[in-house]
């Protein structure tokens, strides 16, 4: 029964490897915008100098807008994470629960005999 019930545990977290990946990486990638975008804004701000701030606002706002994205992507998949996380730990219990009374029911019609 053990064996039984350690078997159904891949199966109720097969999913969430891949939410959990996308709640690391989503962030992950949008520093790497930002970045991007900031490079971006400084190599402009060498060829024009700091006169022109207009020139230098659309590299700001592609990093300010990656890492909004990111973030955004991280959040609302953190939610059906930890939703199905939790739905998955309460049946593992569910799992465990019937185990035991199987195992007591057994037991108890055992000593009947």
């Amino acid at each position: 029964m053990e064996a039984a019930g350690q078997a159904e545990i891949p199966v109720l977290k097969q999913r969430l490897v891949i939410l959990d990946t996308i709640i690391t990486l989503a962030p992950l990638l949008g520093l790497l915008g930002t970045v991007t975008g900031m490079i971006g804004s400084f190599g402009i701000m060498s060829q024009s100098g700091i006169g022109q701030p207009h020139a230098v606002t659309g590299g700001v706002a592609e990093a300010l807008i990656a890492t909004a994205t990111g973030l955004l992507i991280a959040i609302l998949t953190l939610i059906p994470y930890n939703y199905f996380s939790s739905r998955a730990e309460r049946e593992l219990e569910k799992i465990d629960q019937y185990a035991t009374r199987l195992e007591l029911l057994l037991s108890s019609q055992e000593e009947k005999k």
